[in-house]
């Protein structure tokens, strides 16, 4: 979990899986895997790795936005 610089944590949503339901399909892909070449697995592997590193980019660059508006003084109002 990321967090401020004053030590927060952020949470940008809450978790969409339940525990029990990321334990049950962590044991299913662990299963699963038994039965993948190791090319299979790196596959799934940097798939994950590349979601996470999108969504990663995503957020700093709305965070660097959300700050350049809020330091230059030059946030508009919302239209309506």
């Amino acid at each position: 979990m990321e967090r401020s610089p004053m030590g927060q944590s952020i949470a940008y949503a809450p978790p969409k899986l339940s525990q029990q339901t990321l334990d049950a399909l962590c044991h299913e892909l662990l299963d699963a895997a038994e039965f993948m070449a190791d090319e299979q697995i790196l596959c799934v592997a940097d798939a994950l790795h590349e979601t996470l590193r999108n969504r990663r980019q995503l957020r700093c660059k709305i965070h660097q936005r959300v700050e350049e508006r809020l330091c230059t003084g030059t946030v508009t109002p919302f239209p309506f």
